[in-house]
């Protein structure tokens, strides 16, 4: 059981990491690397993919994929390889912080855009390169090379942004990002003028006649979600009493030292209620959490569940569930990805273990986390929180591995901390893709998708509040690894992070 002093640090912890490109703080910009940026993905490595299954951007006007571009320029195959686009009123919202610099994007515009090969910041000739031409309040001007850049080619998987070549077409956008932090004679805030520089390659260079237009992208970070209503539990300090609350249908705090008898422990394998030791500040009162274990060659941790029909309780077609996630550091080198507590519907039939969804036998939405990446990376060190959905988007035989994303990466998460995690999850109309599943991560809005086809038939409702935790994949564990679940809570509606 959490205690009030724990709780009130939950509230204040939040992951931030340091990304050097200007206004944008957390999470971190989009790489350059063949597991960086592509057509489909943010990050291929983490395997964040675009909101919608495209990158999103955002306008002069401030419209989400609108048509008003910040500079249009004509290629011009017979005239001049040089090609500026003045980007001044760009420049100086990212160094204001009105808007977050996430990059910009190069592409046609209207119906006869045209395109051409450029040379990129891999090129041979550094002269060539593309540059941000920024002039200062007092005159002077300084130029800035690209950070990273890539083409958005949707015939492949991988990135492209290793390339020589800066390929802009109609099937090839130009994405670019410049570190204004590097501005060395004043702030962007309070530049005179700002032009963005490429130069098209030499024959047989491609290039065709006609407009492009440059555009600011919109990362997966800064995707807008509905701010929360203030939750249930903020009325009751560490969660006593909330279970008598009319919209909580289930909770658990494990102060008794035990679980629930509610539970339906199918497989606890090396889960056991125990103290979770002390913090500086608190009583000498034990904390009692369930601490899951992955043990050493193995894959199974935790399949625990709370079935509806059992306790008397009709299936619902909405409900929340909030639970306390602490990871020990052995998560954080991980071999593979795997799953976390979350949603069941698969009444033993489908939609778990490579048994492929259909829309009627069962559907599932657990939680999971991604394989976090290597030393390269910048969530290097970082666990990364998902859902595994078995949907109707889902591949053949397994689940889809949809990333939270939202607030700027607050569901990437450190080791030896306690973290607040929260699903809701509403079923789809029969047949409709209109099922919702959204999460939080300390009452900072995460993920939310809304298109869900998670089934055919009304018979499917949600059956359990599936507590999994599984590595894998094919992968087992190199080492024991350990994690803590604490203040179980499943209701009607949002339930938030306890009150300090």
């Amino acid at each position: 059981m959490l205690l009030p002093t724990l709780a009130r640090c939950l509230n204040l912890c939040a992951l931030v990491w340091v990304a050097s490109t200007g206004a944008q703080a957390n999470g971190f910009a989009f790489r350059d690397a063949p597991d960086g940026i592509s057509c489909k993905f943010f990050d291929v490595a983490l395997g964040l993919a675009w909101p919608g299954s495209q990158m999103p951007w955002v306008d002069a006007a401030g419209q989400l994929r609108g048509n008003r571009a910040y500079a249009v320029q004509t290629v011009d195959p017979k005239g001049s390889r040089v090609m500026r686009w003045n980007v001044l009123a760009l420049v100086k919202a990212w160094g204001e912080g009105s808007v977050d610099n996430e990059g910009l994007i190069v592409a046609p515009v209207g119906a006869l855009g045209g395109g051409a090969d450029f040379h990129a910041r891999e090129s041979d000739d550094v002269g060539l390169r593309p540059s941000l031409r920024v002039v200062h309040a007092d005159g002077s001007s300084e130029l800035l090379g690209a950070a990273a850049d890539a083409h958005l080619d949707c015939s492949t998987y991988t990135g492209l942004g290793a390339r020589p070549v800066l390929h802009i077409a109609e099937s090839a956008k130009g994405v670019l990002r410049f570190d204004l932090t590097r501005l060395r004679k004043g702030p962007a805030s309070k530049a005179r003028a700002a032009e963005l520089i490429l130069v098209r390659t030499d024959a047989p260079g491609w290039a065709a006649e006609g407009a492009l237009g440059v555009y600011r992208i919109s990362t997966p970070w800064t995707q807008g979600f509905d701010k929360p209503p203030e939750g249930l539990a903020a009325a009751y300090k560490a969660d006593r009493g909330i279970a008598a609350h009319a919209a909580v249908l289930f909770a658990d705090s494990l102060e008794r030292g035990q679980l629930a008898a509610a539970w339906n422990p199918a497989q606890m394998v090396g889960a056991r209620v125990m103290s979770a030791g002390e913090e500086p500040g608190l009583t000498a009162t034990p904390r009692q959490s369930l601490q899951v274990t992955v043990p050493r060659g193995q894959n199974l941790g935790l399949d625990l569940r709370y079935d509806f029909m059992p306790q008397r309780r009709a299936e619902p077609e909405e409900v929340f569930m909030r639970y306390y996630l602490r990871v020990s550091p052995e998560w954080l080198s991980s071999p593979d990805s795997g799953k976390l507590p979350g949603f069941g519907g698969t009444y033993g039939r489908a939609a778990w273990g490579g048994r492929a969804w259909d829309g009627h036998p069962g559907w599932s939405a657990r939680g999971a986390f991604v394989q976090p990446p290597g030393p390269a990376h910048p969530a290097h060190r970082r666990l990364p929180l998902a859902s595994y959905v078995y949907h109707s988007e889902s591949a053949a035989s397994f689940g889809d591995t949809l990333v939270w994303a939202g607030s700027k990466g607050a569901a990437f998460i450190d080791a030896d901390r306690w973290y607040c995690v929260e699903q809701h999850i509403k079923l789809n109309t029969p047949g409709k893709a209109d099922g919702v599943l959204r999460a939080w991560v300390d009452g900072k809005p995460v993920f939310e998708r809304r298109n869900l086809r998670l089934r055919d038939t009304p018979a499917l409702r949600v059956e359990n509040i599936w507590m999994n935790v599984y590595l894998g994949g094919s992968k087992t564990a190199l080492r024991d690894m350990s994690l803590m679940i604490d203040h179980v809570v499943v209701a009607t509606r949002y339930i938030g992070p306890m009150p300090p």
